[in-house]
């Protein structure tokens, strides 16, 4: 191959160079002479380990399941075909979710608010198999997270991982109960982060193609390394049942939250009351707008903090107090440290003008 003959060509320049060097200048040279040139500066590959269960000896440390049961179904729900094959005459509703210490010292574990909804007793999983009553401490349904108390002292989590380090493409774990199968691990790799829905409002989301099951909610979400980064909630499907990703919520928004909840009991920050989301090509192009970006508004709620302000359907946000928005990601971040309305300004781009709408 052609390759082959300019490869041997240059060892034999080389070699000739470097003999008539070392005469001259030592063998320095010869290095020099026959260096490769130096490759650009960048980050290393990480090749997926022989085994994960170094990373996961510190991780799985964290990891609880829990249980809720709810109220038994009255008389008329269970004369519905769809609750007796479920539940069956007199039977309890069951959940069944995951969790994770964030302080041994208080007995707190975080879990997905679904997990417990609507149950009248909670009951958790240690690692060491025992089984504790818990309370509800507090919980913010929109963004799906439960604090829970047990009456014991646990051991420390490991150190808490930072989610913005995570690279499309990175190596991540979870540990969870799917279908009640204890501490069950799967592994995968990162798609995306700062992944926002509509629906979702002021939250964001890690993206991965982890085998996310019912009893996943609320497990810990690892890195590499085995420090937890984020709290797995669920999994979007695609049509007709298709494989879907996996979205779990980055563990800063989780601290944060988890934060209020202890000290408050409840969420103090401010809610919007509108929906929003990524700007399409084609809605960029209509707006003749060279990129597409910011936040476009796709619904405002009524008697909300977005109808004041004076947001309309079809509102393209690009500013938040001085912030500059250039993805629904931006957005909600910026509304997850919101915390005082009055004089809250919103810079939106409207029939090819911009606007600036303030809250008094």
């Amino acid at each position: 191959m052609a390759s082959g003959r300019v490869s041997g060509a240059k060892a034999r320049w080389c070699r000739t160079v470097g003999a008539a060097a070392l005469a001259a200048a030592g063998a320095s040279a010869l290095l020099t002479s026959c260096a490769h040139p130096k490759a650009p500066d960048a980050d290393p590959p990480r090749m997926p380990p022989a085994s994960f269960a170094p990373a996961l000896r510190q991780g799985l440390s964290a990891a609880v399941g829990v249980f809720g049961v709810g109220l038994e179904y009255s008389a008329a729900e269970l004369q519905k075909p769809e609750a007796r094959r479920r539940v069956g005459a007199g039977r309890v509703a069951d959940r069944i979710g995951a969790g994770f210490v964030i302080s041994g010292a208080e007995g707190l574990i975080v879990t997905a608010s679904h997990a417990v909804a609507g149950s009248q007793r909670i009951a958790v999983r240690l690692p060491d198999r025992r089984i504790v009553a818990a309370t509800l401490v507090g919980e913010d349904e929109m963004a799906d997270i439960a604090l829970l108390r047990v009456p014991l002292v646990l051991p420390e989590p490991p150190p808490q991982g930072r989610s913005a380090a995570l690279r499309p493409g990175d190596w991540v774990l979870a540990v969870g109960e799917p279908y009640g199968l204890n501490r069950s691990v799967v592994a995968g790799i990162v798609g995306g982060t700062d992944r926002h829905f509509a629906e979702d409002q002021e939250l964001l989301f890690i993206q991965s193609d982890l085998a996310l099951n019912p009893g996943n909610s609320g497990g810990p979400l690892l890195d590499g390394s085995g420090a937890i980064v984020g709290m797995n909630t669920r999994t979007v499907v695609g049509a007709e049942g298709s494989g879907g990703v996996s979205l779990s919520i980055p563990i800063e928004i989780v601290m944060q939250i988890v934060g209020e909840l202890r000290d408050q009991g409840h969420v103090a920050r401010p809610r919007l009351g509108a929906e929003f989301d990524d700007v399409a090509p084609f809605v960029a192009l209509d707006a003749r707008r060279a990129y597409a970006s910011g936040a476009r508004v796709g619904e405002v709620g009524l008697d909300s903090l977005a109808e004041r302000i004076g947001l309309q359907v079809g509102d393209i946000i690009v500013g938040m107090n001085g912030r500059p928005i250039g993805h629904s990601g931006d957005l909600a971040r910026a509304l997850l440290a919101w915390r005082s309305v009055s004089g809250t300004t919103l810079t939106v781009f409207r029939e090819q003008a911009y606007l600036e709408l303030r809250l008094q």
